[in-house]
């Protein structure tokens, strides 16, 4: 429990700020049951033992040593609340697949749009006999995609009666809640490329027919062979030669995991069948609510499939003090505001790594 007297409890060489931060990280760990009340962390900070959300209340030279230089307690709370959220952000590994689809992300330097260049190939190379010179190749054309960064995010606050109540459950979930809308946000936000099959960089959509990557066939052994047959006849732009890039990757709703994860299960056969020997990932995506489409993708190691790009490499949401507008005090209308702001943004960079079935 915290120290609510007059009493410091702090150890040789901690400041009061020092411990004030570490009481705040003991309260919002949920694996740490030392410190269970957030009005008597609120009382240990400001020594407002009536929790009145008032300056003159406030024991002065106690609050002083427990902000240390931030000089607001919403600061001191806030930067706890981030160092939870991001800790609980990094642990959220069920929203991580959406890199199988980007490779490593791109950081973008401000807000202008980015332009991205698909190089195409050359063709063989030509022989060059004895004495004779090299001739010039044919240069490849190029497809070029473009996207812009945006931001995304909001504002939560902590209320004077959430503290004066002790509403311990409502507080500390607040980090945890905030890091699971990031996360989820930024998975669907790059899953959404499959799911909503937008216009690309050439004015086609995602998946279609001119791309040869759309089926409309149910996910079966034989159909599954064709979809992966017909992006491994991908041919590379200029030179016209086939990628052959297989598919390692397999999405589908909830409602078809178990028919796809059959799909490469071992039969009763002494030798595997084709598709048994070709072991895709099968990723279930949680929010796709279409029970019949499906799709794959290569590995975007062998060929970038999606771009994702994060202002100034930063891959995490950011938390702020919203400070108050008119007085800057430790509350603005009674209440502790911040201000949660992640930005990023995305484009298909390469069709030719992915083939969907829209089954009606």
């Amino acid at each position: 429990m915290v120290d609510t007297g007059g009493n410091s409890n702090i150890q040789p060489g901690e400041s009061r700020a020092e411990k004030v931060a570490a009481m705040l990280d003991a309260f919002f760990d949920p694996q740490n049951r030392e410190v269970v009340s957030f009005k008597e962390c609120y009382i240990e900070i400001t020594g407002d033992r009536r929790i009145t959300g008032m300056l003159r209340n406030v024991d002065q030279a106690r609050f002083r040593e427990s902000l240390s230089d931030t000089g607001n307690l919403d600061v001191v709370l806030g930067d706890a609340i981030h160092r939870r959220l991001l800790a609980e952000y990094n642990n959220m590994s069920q929203y991580d697949i959406w890199r199988r689809l980007t490779g490593n992300p791109v950081p973008l330097s401000d807000f202008r749009t980015r332009h991205g260049t698909r190089l195409g190939g050359y063709g063989d190379l030509p022989t060059v006999d004895k004495g004779a010179p090299y001739g010039a190749l044919t240069s490849p054309g190029d497809e070029e995609y473009t996207y812009s960064p945006a931001k995304r995010g909001g504002t939560e606050t902590i209320a004077l009666e959430d503290i004066r109540n002790d509403d311990v459950g409502l507080i500390q979930r607040i980090p945890v809640k905030l890091a699971r809308a990031a996360k989820r946000t930024l998975a669907k936000f790059v899953l959404d490329f499959l799911r909503t099959n937008p216009t690309i960089y050439d004015g086609v959509a995602f998946f279609h027919a001119n791309h040869n990557n759309l089926g409309s066939n149910a996910l079966d052994a034989t159909n599954l062979a064709a979809g992966r047959l017909a992006m491994l006849q991908q041919t590379e732009p200029g030179s016209n030669d086939r990628l052959g890039i297989p598919a390692v990757n397999l999405w589908v709703p909830t409602d078809l995991e178990e028919t796809a994860f059959n799909l490469f299960r071992r039969t009763t056969n002494n030798d595997t069948n084709f598709v048994e020997s070709l072991q895709m990932n099968v990723i279930p995506v949680w929010y796709w609510t279409d029970a019949n489409d499906w799709v794959i993708t290569a590995d975007p190691m062998d060929i970038p499939i999606i771009e994702l790009g994060f202002l100034d490499g930063n891959e995490e949401p950011e938390l702020f003090v919203q400070d108050s507008p008119t007085s800057g005090s430790m509350f603005s209308n009674d209440q502790l505001t911040w201000k949660m702001r992640f930005i990023f943004g995305g484009s298909v960079a390469e069709y030719r790594g992915a083939y969907k079935a829209v089954v009606a």
